[in-house]
């Protein structure tokens, strides 16, 4: 009896870009791909490959379908925001890719939570007021799910407990933690530093246009009935996508499509009914709450987060 040909084996993601939500990754992953010593997966951004693959053949399957194909490119990037999120994707990637690097896009995580109220709210999949939404108190142990995914507004601002569980898999040399700020501002500086930590060429320029950015839907039809998960989507997809567009296709067309359906020229908060009132009541619950969190992060990692989003001097215990 012939052998089943064995499968060809697709190349294993060496590097990830771990998080956080609302914080440049998709621009970043975007720029990271247009290096020629940079293989990217593209169409799986933001999908942790473990959760969405469990099985290896499963996983590798999908790897394959990726365009376009590999060609011996040095460092092989996947990015998902949730990765630093949940322990459980850290192991996992651990497991699998005990020296990878890992890079984390850090930003003011007051400033963090509030935008994703506004993307979420934007993009139809949050219909609570500002205030119910953020006024709350902060859970722990969360499985992975797509509401806690997007819905864990606070939560996913807590950096030091997500970096300090991160360094129990990883060494502090294998963790690449950037600035968002400096991603905005000072683009091609942070890209030099990343290329660095990657070992490709520094010099490389890419297009620096921004992705993902939180701005005003130009079709509500078009997000409800197209882009967002419905009914109508489904059929679409069933009957006149599937037979020809293969899924990692279809995932790139759908982000060309947010791309396309969101206004950069008109800010999503200018277009959200939210009082100042409430977005200072919200400002002051979520500092209080990250004040320690971004203290303990700082001596971590010896940063200076701390007094740069919140303009204070860290006042010692001792």
């Amino acid at each position: 009896m012939a052998e089943k040909p064995t499968q060809r084996q697709a190349p294993f993601p060496n590097t990830f870009l771990i998080g956080v939500q609302k914080a440049g990754t998709t621009t970043l992953n975007d720029w990271l791909s247009q290096h020629p010593q940079i293989y990217c997966y593209n169409s799986l951004k933001d999908i942790p490959l473990f959760v969405k693959f469990p099985h290896p053949q499963q996983l590798n399957k999908r790897l394959l379908l990726e365009t376009p194909a590999y060609n011996d490119q040095q460092v092989v990037l996947h990015s998902a925001v949730n990765y630093i999120f949940y322990p459980q994707l850290l192991q996992q990637i651990v497991q699998k890719q005990p020296q990878a690097k890992l890079i984390l896009i850090l930003r003011n995580p007051v400033a963090r939570a509030i935008s994703s109220y506004f993307y979420f709210t934007n993009m139809l999949r949050e219909n609570r007021d500002i205030e119910t939404a953020l006024l709350y108190q902060p859970r722990n142990n969360f499985e992975i799910t797509r509401d806690n995914n997007d819905f864990t507004y606070i939560e996913h601002g807590f950096y030091y407990q997500q970096v300090k569980t991160c360094l129990q898999y990883f060494s502090a040399q294998q963790l690449l933690v950037l600035d968002y700020d400096e991603l905005k501002n000072q683009p091609q500086e942070l890209l030099q530093k990343v290329f660095r930590f990657a070992g490709v060429d520094e010099n490389f320029t890419p297009n620096f246009e921004a992705k993902n950015v939180t701005g005003e839907l130009k079709s509500k039809f078009l997000q409800q009935n197209i882009i967002k998960k419905s009914s109508a989507r489904k059929w679409v997809v069933d009957h006149f996508i599937d037979p020809w567009l293969p899924v990692n296709k279809r995932k790139l067309l759908k982000n060309k499509l947010f791309e396309f359906n969101i206004s950069k020229q008109k800010p999503v908060a200018e277009t959200t009914a939210v009082s100042e009132e409430s977005l200072k009541k919200v400002r002051a619950h979520l500092k209080e709450l990250y004040l320690r969190d971004a203290a303990q992060l700082d001596e971590l990692i010896g940063t200076n987060f701390y007094a740069k989003w919140f303009g204070q001097t860290v006042i010692s215990n001792q």
